[in-house]
């Protein structure tokens, strides 16, 4: 075995969206880190739609970009097409989408790797994590390669023991044509414990777009001015662009009559798929399995790239045989005579359960080991970047000995996104939506910036540069919303005059909303305070439900407000503990003082 002298703080296992953004954090916080992955060609690489953002998603990466993350930065270097969801509705459900040139994503992505300080990269895959009585100590390649690290995030996504299905065809592999990660998924499964289970997602067909006939879509062009994803972004960036089109179109009853005819030769319905897939992204076998009075459902035709014709069919995600998707795209209109580049397909993977996890993202039962995406049950780029990102800063701060860094459920969409995982675990892949969000008034997209720049500058994951222009931004939005006049030729940075107003008008409209939010926010916030000592048992408790001691026992609350939070947990429970956590605190007090 060759073990590589150098000597890292924190290791990162997997080159995508979670990966990126954990690499990077942990760097930029002065961690010397290595993100491992299986090829330098795929980092960042968009595996199913070539977009970001979304109902609810657009909120997370507007977040991970106030923060001082990437993937806002590099949406916006590699957009062809901007759509603001929800217009129609107020403004707590505005959502940003971006479809992006997938491969000048991924390159962008890996550039900003490869350009960061206390960075490095290798290709290579990770087969063991390795511990001693402290917890990590290091990581084993499949090259027998060992480096030493105190620090690990896992960012496996969907290559912990991957299986492709088309039909009745079954593969190996995380992404079609890219093997899976078998010895590292079973060194979590028989030497680390981890409670491992079984998930599984699908992709469509992508097509050629030669011969498709536009002229039976419904075009939808890009938005007029953009509204970009990152905070950063200067309009001028990107004003030379010719953003592209995408296009709406709809199945037919004869796409129906397709599915029905051959449901049981699917993977899904008839073959070897028996793990549980994402609820509100079905396949389009699903849909009609499940939606039979439904007779026509839309599909939206997003380009891949500025040079390729290549489109992937938003809404046909499918694990049918070949042949029979071929059908199935013969059925659309204005699909009649285009071919398929690329066969739509499922694939299964290992999950662990995200209860094991402290808010953290620190698995409870191995100190130093950190999950991120997919491997916590989630699906989707944007709550894959979130999670990566927080993984970053805390991995860091673990190895640095500094406290945690945690968002509140009114803080932030991926405040929501990890209190909903370790709180209360899944039982299906979890996607973020606006209705997840009790806050969701207080956490929209036009004020990511206002909620979480001050984060990012504190902890250094946003350049210093961009203090003074944040500050008299903040301060322009707060003279408009009192109605003062603002001071003239206000260095600005990035920043624009026209968000500003634009966030005063908000406040002004819903100024009731928002202290009746406000008001319930400081509530939640006040139990997030209170963190239950070290040595206290919330689980003992005497008076307690049975089930609350169970749940209580199972998620080892760290705060009383994240104890609330657990499903089961009684107002009356939340009464005791906080009666015995303050007896426990002046015990100890009591027994120091002797």
């Amino acid at each position: 075995m060759f073990v590589c002298p150098d000597r890292y703080e924190v290791i990162v296992i997997g080159g995508g969206h979670a990966g990126c953004e954990a690499a990077l954090a942990a760097a930029k916080l002065g961690a010397r880190t290595l993100l491992l992955t299986q090829s330098l060609d795929t980092i960042a690489q968009m595996s199913c739609n070539p977009s970001i953002g979304g109902i609810a998603k657009g909120q997370i990466v507007r977040e991970i970009d106030a923060l001082g993350g990437a993937m806002g930065r590099v949406t916006d270097i590699s957009s062809l097409h901007y759509h603001l969801l929800n217009t129609g509705k107020g403004p707590a459900v505005h959502s940003p989408r971006v479809q992006c040139d997938k491969k000048i994503y991924q390159f962008t992505f890996k550039h900003f790797l490869e350009k960061q300080l206390n960075l490095d990269i290798m290709q290579d895959e990770a087969a063991q994590v390795c511990t001693d009585d402290k917890g990590v100590c290091g990581v084993r390649t499949v090259r027998d390669t060992f480096y030493h690290t105190r620090s690990v995030i896992l960012t496996t996504g969907t290559f912990l023991a991957g299986t492709i299905h088309i039909g009745t065809v079954m593969t190996p592999g995380g992404r079609y044509n890219d093997m899976p990660s078998n010895a590292l998924s079973k060194n979590l499964r028989e030497e680390l414990k981890l409670n491992i289970a079984r998930f599984k997602t699908g992709t469509p067909m992508r097509i050629n777009a030669r011969n498709l006939e536009f002229d039976k879509f419904r075009p939808q062009p890009s938005d007029n001015p953009p509204w970009t994803m990152s905070h950063f972004t200067d309009l001028d960036e990107i004003a030379h662009k010719n953003f592209g089109q995408c296009y709406i179109t709809h199945t037919t009853l004869k796409t129906d009559k397709i599915l029905r005819d051959n449901f049981m030769r699917s993977a899904l319905y008839g073959g070897n798929i028996h793990s549980q897939g994402p609820r509100y992204c079905p396949s389009v076998e699903d849909k009609i399995k499940k939606f039979p009075e439904v007779t026509s459902h839309p599909l939206f035709l997003e380009p891949e790239g500025f040079y390729t014709e290549e489109y992937y069919i938003q809404g046909f995600s499918t694990s049918m045989p070949e042949d029979v998707q071929r059908a199935l795209i013969a059925s659309v209109p204005g699909l009649e005579k285009c071919s398929i580049t690329r066969p739509g397909y499922a694939v299964e993977y290992d999950y662990s359960d995200p209860k094991d996890l402290f808010p953290s993202l620190q698995h409870k039962a191995v100190p130093g080991l950190f999950l991120a995406g997919q491997i916590n049950g989630t699906t989707g780029y944007e709550e894959a970047g979130g999670q990566g990102l927080i993984a970053g800063i805390n991995a860091a701060h673990y190895v640095q000995g500094k406290e945690p860094f945690v968002l509140r459920r009114d803080e932030a969409y991926i405040g929501v996104l990890i209190d909903d995982l370790v709180n209360k675990g899944v039982n299906e892949p979890y996607r973020m939506f606006t209705s997840r969000a009790e806050y969701r008034i207080l956490l929209r997209n036009d004020n990511a910036d206002l909620r979480l720049t001050p984060y990012g500058l504190k902890l250094g994951l946003v350049d210093a540069k961009y203090q003074k222009p944040f500050e008299n931004y903040k301060h322009l939005c707060e003279d408009l919303c009192e109605g003062k006049t603002p001071k003239a030729d206000l260095d600005l940075g990035p920043w624009r005059a026209e968000n500003a107003q634009r966030y005063a008008d908000v406040q002004h409209k819903y100024a009731g909303y928002f202290e009746r939010n406000k008001k319930d926010a400081q509530k939640l916030a006040d139990l997030d305070n209170i963190k239950i000592p070290a040595g206290f048992d919330p689980a003992a408790v005497r008076g307690l439900l049975f089930e609350s001691a169970q749940k209580l026992r199972e998620v080892q609350p760290q705060t009383l407000g994240q104890a609330s939070r657990i499903p089961g947990v009684t107002p009356a429970d939340m009464q005791l503990l906080a009666i015995h956590i303050e007896r426990f605190r002046k015990l100890k007090n009591a027994q120091k003082t002797h």
